[in-house]
């Protein structure tokens, strides 16, 4: 621990860190002589190519929430401007042999990933997918690649062009990798709107193919895996950006640049659960000539593969990041989307005639002025991953008297609980927080609320409000603090109970579709819905038509109603069971479905910081840098890893209590307890002055090099059980775009348990 850190910590120590990271470096990758190009790469600026900065040309009308995000080069910049994020985009070397490296795209989103289920790590380079076993150590951390996918355009990606890159459109913005049903897959999102997955498993055999063949010196790993053909390839219509995989409903949901998400909605052979509709006579006959509750009822048997458009409402932007929220069977009801204006949007999936849900952000701040973006990321966490805690400063990571509490203007009755004096407790934190509120001229109360150390005596709730037992009849937790007895309950009703809902579907014109039906139980046939409107669209796959449903997206959402957040209906086992996480270019907030519950926020987390002391370059500049955007959710831990391309990465533990403070209860929070790289490892220049253009995290391979599964298969000498036994250790791998790779340990332990970083 720094001397400087101890003189701040209290007794309670949440956090044990070794002095050590494995690093790995570009040269001991690629060797000493790509150095210099590697070095221009990086610091080269953006190219001139021409590109147009309004994403929002056909629009029509405009909102004017949307007129003044749109105003300024700060707004259009993070519309994802091509002109701005083309620099390393514009070289086609197919084999990234002239450079001796691979180039990466710029100004993209988390483009790495770890298998959870095998020692496979994925890299995103420019259009190919390159494949590793990492070792657990350095100056080794990553091999050569044991295969290169290359996966070629769509004939819909070649009409729809690129954003960012029109030049080289067919660019990956976004990685990620979950289950489908009970299989493993990795899926990518490219700048020119295709969407494409492979299964994990499929990887791994077509690796072990490889490694038995007798390969010539001239071999290339690349060559070899182009044949190892995707099993899911669709195109949104424009840049997609978001991903989320729902592995018991088996869904694949993406967003676009077109301000909607898209679900991939398989076919199955069986349905989990039966499908619980109201009486058919009670809804309209919609375009496609069946009843709305009946189509819906159709959509949920999944007995063929359905495109769901789910169009945000007036004012909505384009979407970085997305998330699947559940119904209290575990199955997938709803996409929670964030867009850059920094409303959160809850969007139904199944229902016809159901509207989005708008929850707008709560503080304009000063953010607004110095990005024109306040939107990044957005996660949903159940409760069920939470970690009970004893105190205050356990759950917040802050003294009680050091939290402030806040009231904001659009939710008057709702207390935000403001943790931003945390980062004077976090461990080996390489910046200054003083020096930060200075440079950001934001509330400089901190530095004086945290040297007076105010007194605080925080109120237990545990015997009377801290209990397992719910109200079945409410579904929210009672309270027998004062005022509560005989309050109205908040949440009583689902969302679109109401028949207003049929306001937004469109009436049947007295021709139904012909080619609905399916034709037999063997035949599955796709379909596209806009469950908002009840539409069917015939959208089969025929360039022209998708090209000219896209260019109908402004209608779309011009017809798109919403409720607010503050009026509607909450389900009850949302206020019960989950929360959200939301993250602009520098905070980090928890905002529960509870509208009576605090939210808790902490500022200026992840800010830029010149650790080398030399000019960076021009993309690790905070307007471009500065973005919250890499969410990864470990519940094992009760850990969710928040990184920016600023360089860093913030390590959050969620927690449960049982305080009261500021008159208000608090439930759930979370604590920073880590900010990697540390001020140790800036010091030894072991982060380099370029943008973090990936994290990724897994559990370490119980057997180190010995196979691909990173757990023992059932029924083997050495059972899972017993890989069960051990402690659970996490890897977290941290990629730069010069290719340094930091990796470190995580893992939970002591009396306390607490987070360990190794």
């Amino acid at each position: 621990m720094d001397s400087e850190a101890a003189g701040v910590h209290e007794a309670y120590e949440q956090l044990y860190v070794s002095p050590n990271c494995s690093v790995q470096t570009a040269e001991s990758r690629f060797g000493a002589h790509v150095l210099d190009d590697l070095g221009t790469f990086v610091n080269e600026g953006p190219h001139d190519n021409d590109m147009v900065f309004d994403d929002d040309e056909d629009d029509g009308e405009v909102d004017e929430e949307d007129d003044a995000l749109e105003e300024g080069v700060f707004a259009e910049l993070y519309d994802w401007s091509p002109a701005l994020g083309g620099g390393a985009g514009l070289e086609t070397d197919p084999n990234h042999a002239q450079h001796g490296f691979p180039r990466i795209a710029t100004t993209r989103h988390n483009l790495t990933a770890l298998s959870q289920r095998f020692n496979l790590y994925f890299a995103a380079y420019q259009d190919r997918i390159y494949v590793y076993q990492p070792r657990r150590a350095g100056p080794q951390i990553l091999p050569p690649p044991s295969l290169i996918l290359h996966p070629r355009p769509s004939k819909l990606g070649d009409e729809c062009g690129g954003f960012l890159d029109q030049r080289f459109p067919h660019q990956i913005n976004h990685i990620v990798v979950g289950n489908l049903g009970a299989l493993e897959i990795v899926v990518l999102a490219y700048d020119d709107g295709d969407t494409i997955a492979y299964y994990t498993h499929s990887i791994v055999r077509c690796i072990r193919a490889n490694s038995d063949q007798v390969r010539g010196p001239g071999a290339s790993p690349g060559r070899q895996g182009a044949h190892l053909k995707p099993f899911f390839h669709e195109n949104v219509g424009k840049t997609a950006w978001g991903l989320a995989i729902h592995e018991q409903s088996r869904l694949i949901a993406v967003s676009s640049n077109l301000h909607e998400v898209t679900v991939f909605a398989f076919a199955l052979s069986h349905v989990s659960a039966a499908v619980k509709i109201p009486e058919l006579e009670f809804s309209p006959t919609l375009p496609c000539g069946k009843r709305a509750f009946e189509l819906q009822r159709h959509i949920q048997s999944r007995t063929r593969t359905w495109r769901i458009i789910l169009p945000l409402g007036r004012g909505g932007n384009n979407i970085p990041n997305i998330s699947f929220l559940d119904d209290d069977a575990g199955d997938a009801e709803r996409v929670v989307a964030i867009d850059i204006g920094g409303t959160v949007w809850l969007l139904d999936i199944w229902r016809i005639g159901t509207l989005p849900i708008r929850w707008p952000d709560s503080d304009a701040r000063e953010q607004q002025m110095v990005h024109g973006v306040r939107g990044w990321g957005v996660l949903v966490l159940p409760y069920s991953s939470f970690r009970p805690t004893k105190t205050v400063r356990e759950s917040l990571g802050v003294p009680g008297g050091e939290v402030m509490a806040v009231m904001k203007s659009e939710e008057t009755n709702r207390v935000w609980l403001d943790t931003t004096c945390s980062l004077y407790y976090i461990k080996g934190f390489s910046s200054n927080p003083d020096t930060i509120f200075r440079q950001r001229h934001t509330r400089l109360d901190y530095g004086r609320t945290h040297a007076a150390k105010p007194e605080f005596q925080e109120e237990d709730l545990s015997d009377t409000y801290w209990s397992e037992s719910e109200s079945e009849d409410e579904g929210v937790c009672m309270t027998t603090s004062p005022g509560a007895l005989g309050k109205k309950p908040a949440y009583t009703a689902a969302l679109g109970a109401a028949m207003e809902r049929w306001s937004t579907v469109t009436a049947f014109s007295g021709r139904s579709d012909s080619s609905f039906e399916d034709l037999s139980d063997e035949t599955q046939l796709s379909r596209c819905i806009i469950p908002s409107f009840g539409e069917t669209p015939p959208l089969d796959g025929n360039p022209s038509r998708h090209t000219l449903f896209s260019r109908m997206q402004p209608d779309r959402q011009r017809r798109t109603k919403h409720i607010e957040f503050s009026k509607a209906d909450v389900p009850s086992h949302l206020a019960k069971d989950y929360c959200i996480l939301r993250t602009s270019p520098t905070d980090v907030e928890l905002l529960p479905f509870n509208r009576d519950a605090p939210c808790v926020e902490c500022k200026c987390l992840l800010t830029h910081h010149n650790h080398t002391g030399v000019a960076a370059p021009w993309d690790l500049h905070p307007a471009y840098s500065e973005r919250v955007s890499m969410l990864l959710h470990v519940p094992e831990l009760s850990l969710v890893v928040t990184g920016s391309p600023t360089g860093r990465v913030a390590l959050l533990t969620l927690t449960k209590t049982a305080k009261k403070l500021y008159n208000t209860e608090l439930r759930h929070g979370f604590r920073v307890d880590c900010v990697l790289p540390r001020k140790a490892e800036d010091g030894k220049k072991l982060r380099p002055g370029c943008t973090l253009i990936g994290v990724a995290i897994s559990p370490v391979p119980y057997r180190p090099g010995k196979g691909l599964e990173l757990r023992p298969e059932r029924g083997g000498r050495e059972t899972a059980a017993a890989a069960a036994a051990a402690p659970v250790m996490y890897r977290l791998m941290l990629h730069y775009k010069n290719h340094t790779i930091l990796m470190y340990d995580v893992s939970r332990g002591g009396e306390e348990d607490e987070l360990l970083v190794f």
